[in-house]
């Protein structure tokens, strides 16, 4: 035993954290640096103490400050391979190896942008086997919040070459832009991905700019400086630590559980499917069990058979009668497991359920049709009685303090996630963001700009390209048309088109009724790309987005819509042209009837003599628009009647 601490010891007084020459988590093996511009180098020692670095046929040097900080400015390099970085202080030596030089983009939002490839698993499944370039790396920021910048980032990944397992990690958004742009460019290309699920834009400003913003200012300010980070994380730490080990302890319980002759009586009856907030259990984070009773008829004994479920919040392993038949670790994502023979008996059995939950909603998602036990053409619903039991909630680790919600308060994310990021080169931001503002959508109006001059500031690049996604359509109100919060945020969106160098991405054709997170993630990072290669990269004879909405005109009893971005021309997809509202005067509106002649889209409807105010796409979820430019990219929706 004594040897084993012995050990620990000295492995301990000999790693990285104790080394006088400390580099940012940023720079390390495998990583990209933006071509073309001098990049900064940087990191601490001991205070004035020389830094030599060694690259590429050339020589820096620099003497730390009296807060141990060093930083240097190579200069810029062609795009391929760099070869490695020699780094020395002192005695001590650091090798950064097999660097390229290529294009450098931060990737960063909500959950739209966070969400990984492999949660798309079967949806990109022949992208992702195919996925194997070591011209495409990534580096994933770990979720991080604190009241200060800090200077040094913490990682969920460094720098990663793409490979059809690398890939699984890396967002989906960014991976296919870094694809389209490694295609066209013929270079190697980098991307930091720094985002956060269900987070606001305030979260993502600095405090400085917070002064345009009273509001979150006097927030930060009285509730959020006098919070002590440290002490709450080391609480944090701790209760994972408790939460760990009490999930191995319901894992061995769980085995005898998980039987079909478990004696579940004690169990709390629930009816299904429904989350548990919604049944009872409004704070509840962790891991839960189903136990679900059913009979089957004795000419399904032994028949290999499907269980299909609604989306599970967050990842769940189902047994059939004590037999693992899956698991799945994507919340949203309907259950398909095909149960094979010789499982399931005549009689009763019993499906039970594994879930864990690391916060908002758990559980089952409230869609019944989707549950169900299916043999051929024949199916038993699984809806009803169940039994539920919580086996390892989540500690509420700060008294009077909404812990899970910290990462959306007033610039938290900067100062965690975008602050040590300053001193990289890089070439442009995407962005993906807006969900958790919908709310407050004429806000957004002002807040979205200020964000993108706020980077723009920070990253001493006035021109600093800024390229976002417009929300895609969601959640359809059945009472449209009506006014919609998601319309009011996309509008508010392409405000900040009147912003030199920045572009936007129309999406409302490819989201997804009942899914907050679409799968069609690859024409996202396609038009994205489109932006870049026409704003950024030289092709200004390509158009980069779909017709954007120029003005109107009223002839008769009818209004005449002109566009620019029309590219060669306007098109519709379908039979009809749809998507298009008149209203007259009193702002009542109705379903236009819309023709395209030419650059230029007529709509009217017999019902109105005098068209005064015309609206596109302007829903939750306008799915039906369907005016395109011939090049493929979708018109932006608008309204007149502002």
């Amino acid at each position: 035993m004594q040897k084993i601490i012995f050990i620990l010891f000295i492995s301990l007084l000999t790693s990285p954290s104790f080394a006088s020459l400390r580099l940012p988590s940023i720079i390390d093996n495998n990583m990209v640096l933006q071509q073309g511009k001098s990049n900064n180098i940087w990191g601490w020692s001991e205070p004035g103490s020389a830094v030599t670095i060694r690259f590429n046929n050339k020589t820096y040097s620099a003497l730390t400050n009296k807060h141990g900080e060093w930083k240097v400015v190579i200069a810029p390099c062609k795009a391929g391979s760099a070869g490695d970085m020699q780094i020395a202080s002192g005695n001590e030596t650091r090798v950064i190896s097999n660097i390229l030089a290529g294009e450098v983009w931060l990737c960063s939002g909500q959950s739209n942008m966070e969400y990984t490839l492999g949660g798309f698993k079967d949806f990109y499944k022949d992208e992702i086997e195919t996925a194997n370039d070591d011209g495409i790396r990534y580096i994933v920021i770990k979720n991080t919040f604190d009241k200060d910048e800090l200077k040094n980032a913490g990682l969920k990944n460094s720098w990663l070459p793409v490979s059809s397992s690398s890939v699984l990690n890396c967002s989906a958004v960014g991976y296919f832009f870094a694809k389209k742009l490694r295609g066209k460019l013929k270079v190697p290309v980098g991307l930091i991905v720094s985002s956060w699920g269900g987070t606001p834009a305030q979260s993502w400003l600095d405090t400085s700019s917070l002064k345009d913003f009273k509001n979150y200012k006097e927030l930060y300010q009285k509730s959020i400086r006098s919070i002590d980070f440290d002490a709450l994380n080391e609480t944090r730490n701790k209760s994972d630590e408790r939460f760990h080990i009490n999930l191995i302890k319901a894992a061995v319980l769980f085995q005898n559980m998980r039987a079909a002759q478990y004696d579940d009586a004690a169990w709390v009856d629930m009816q299904l499917p429904e989350n548990w907030e919604s049944l009872g259990y409004p704070d509840l984070d962790g891991v839960a069990a189903y136990r679900i009773k059913l009979t089957v008829p004795a000419e399904w004994a032994g028949m290999p058979v499907e269980l299909h479920m609604p989306g599970i919040d967050d990842v769940d392993s189902t047994y059939l009668n004590g037999t693992l038949i899956g698991t799945y670790n994507v919340w949203n994502e309907k259950r398909l497991y095909k149960i094979p023979a010789n499982i399931l008996k005549a009689g009763e059995n019993v499906i039970a359920i594994w879930v864990y939950d690391g916060g908002g909603g758990g559980g089952l998602q409230n869609e019944p049709d989707d549950f169900y036990l299916q043999l051929g053409t024949e199916k038993i619903s699984l809806t009803g009685k169940a039994k539920f039991k919580v086996l390892v909630p989540m500690e509420n680790i700060a008294a009077g303090i909404n812990y899970a919600s910290l990462q959306n308060q007033p610039a938290v994310l900067f100062n965690g996630m975008i602050a040590p990021l300053l001193n990289y080169g890089i070439r442009g931001v995407t962005w993906y963001q807006g969900e958790a503002n919908v709310s407050d959508y004429k806000e957004y109006r002002t807040l979205f700009p200020a964000l993108i001059n706020c980077w723009r500031r920070r990253f001493n690049n006035k021109d600093l390209p800024f390229f976002f996604v417009q929300l895609a359509s969601f959640n359809p109100d059945d009472k449209e048309p009506a006014e919609s919060e998601w319309a009011g945020l996309r509008e508010a969106q392409a405000v900040a088109l009147k912003l030199p160098f920045t572009g936007m991405a129309v999406t409302v054709d490819v989201g997804e009724e009942k899914d907050i997170h679409p799968k069609r993630k690859k024409e996202v990072g396609d038009r994205l790309a489109a932006n870049a290669f026409n704003i950024v990269y030289g092709y200004k004879n390509e158009v980069a987005a779909g017709p954007l909405f120029r003005s109107s005109v009223m002839t008769g009893t009818s209004i005449k819509i002109s566009y620019s971005n029309a590219g060669k021309g306007l098109m519709q997809k379908g039979n009809e042209l749809a998507g298009f509202m008149i209203a007259s005067a009193d702002k009542y509106f109705v379903k236009a009837n819309a023709l395209i002649k030419g650059n230029e889209v007529i709509v009217s409807n017999n019902s109105i003599s005098v068209p005064v105010y015309v609206r596109y796409a302007w829903a939750n979820a306008p799915l039906d628009a369907n005016l395109y430019n011939i090049e493929g990219f979708p018109a932006a929706p608008f309204r007149t009647d502002k």
